[in-house]
């Protein structure tokens, strides 16, 4: 009896993996749903993640990734916002759908522009707490402003908004890389001011072309020795102090080809030498370029044999952007399938729902595609894999669970 149980226990978890590795290979073909509600054309996974987040963050999902991340406020709510300014572009201002996503930008937008959403960063800092707050601060009220209808903007958001521009231009023309925290500058913090400023020129009357202009220059004469954006520079002279990496290359490509296209293609051609990768034979994107180190941290995220999670959940929609719409299904498929997404009526949540900055990356990556098809990649090589795997694991679990002959000792003897 003992054995039995002892049996079972190892066998367990060969059971779990065996679980895994065949909802892992059917989730490879979930797709995204397109549905046409009032002559209105969504895509309906990207609204069930939406309703998701709204569920979490309406149980302090923020206030908890505050815990785990840095900036983890300030950065879900931006990312929840941005996701329905994406997936509101484009639909009737009349429908319910609009009318709901214009109330859930204003709740993100006012948690981050509130005494709580500043309250970890510095106000005396060169930009009034730091180039990752003004950043996603003002690219978030732009976007909002930019969905308003003429005459029902707000004239205090508005005037806000274009006082943040003027304080991101005085900052990026003193130092092309404003600190985000006091000894400590990265880029994508300063590309995401830089982005705030390309949209005003886009909503009112330019004023800024000039500043981003010589930015663009200054951020040319800085780049790492792949002749990238560097990752992190130093808070003083802006000299790169590490290279490029997978989950800021894919995050800055994505708002430096609002600012700078060609220059923005010009670095996406790089990036897809450096990051883009395969590993038994599913897609993903390396958090270091090739042949460099492999440690994950809190920017990274997870990172196995290699693939970056942030880097590759986000090169969902770099590619989508840069219109590599097959490179974008496949990576998109590929989070779909490791990510173990469970739906509840209107809702999707990812990895149980245990890390909701994971499900605000992945819904903001998804908004992105503009393009939809009905066709899923091939994952061959996967299944090949996955193929090899169960048989061992089903071979170690006959070995586990195979029926005991009975011994020698204990069978019945008739004596003659």
């Amino acid at each position: 009896m003992i054995n039995k149980i002892l049996n079972l226990i190892f066998a367990l978890p060969i059971i779990i993996l065996v679980i895994m590795i065949l909802v892992i290979n059917v989730k490879l073909y979930d797709t995204s749903e397109l549905n046409i509600v009032n002559n209105d054309t969504m895509n309906v996974e990207v609204l069930a993640e939406l309703r998701g987040l709204k569920f979490a963050l309406a149980n302090n999902a923020d206030e908890d990734m505050q815990q785990l991340f840095p900036e983890g406020f300030v950065f879900m709510n931006a990312l929840y916002g941005l996701s329905w300014c994406n997936f509101i572009e484009g639909i009737n201002p009349a429908s319910e759908y609009f009318s709901e996503g214009r109330q859930e930008i204003q709740k993100a937008y006012n948690k981050i522009n509130s005494a709580h959403g500043r309250s970890s960063f510095d106000d005396g800092l060169q930009i009034p707490y730091g180039a990752f707050y003004a950043g996603w601060s003002t690219y978030l009220l732009g976007r909002k402003l930019q969905l308003e209808q003429p005459g029902t903007d707000n004239a205090n958001e508005v005037n806000f908004f274009k006082n943040q521009c003027l304080q991101i231009s005085g900052a990026i023309q003193a130092k092309t890389f404003p600190v985000s925290y006091r000894g400590g500058a990265w880029p994508a913090d300063a590309l995401m001011c830089v982005a705030a400023l390309s949209l005003h020129d886009k909503i009112y009357s330019p004023l800024y072309k000039d500043v981003i202009g010589a930015w663009l220059a200054q951020v040319k004469s800085k780049l790492d020795q792949q002749g990238l954006i560097p990752h992190a520079v130093d808070a003083t002279t802006g000299e790169p102090t590490e290279n490029a990496r997978g989950s800021s290359q894919s995050l800055m490509l994505i708002f430096l080809r609002e600012i700078d296209s060609q220059f923005a293609d010009q670095q996406f051609s790089i990036y897809e030498t450096k990051f883009p990768d395969i590993r038994l034979g599913l897609s993903g994107v390396r958090e270091y370029p090739q042949n460099g180190p492999g440690a994950g941290d809190v920017d990274s995220g997870l990172v196995i044999f290699g693939m970056g999670s942030a880097s590759t959940i986000v090169g969902v929609g770099t590619m989508y952007q840069f219109d590599k719409n097959d490179e974008g299904d496949k990576l998109r498929q590929t989070v779909e399938a490791l990510g173990f997404p469970l739906k509840f009526s209107s809702r999707k949540i990812y990895l149980f729902g245990v890390l909701p900055m994971a499900d605000a990356f992945i819904c903001w990556a998804h908004s992105q595609k503009k393009i939809f098809r009905h066709d899923n990649p091939g994952f061959i090589s996967f299944h090949l894999y996955s193929a090899i795997a169960l048989s061992v694991l089903v071979v170690l679990l006959y070995f586990f669970l195979k029926p005991k002959k009975p011994s020698s000792e204990r069978s019945l003897h008739i004596p003659w």
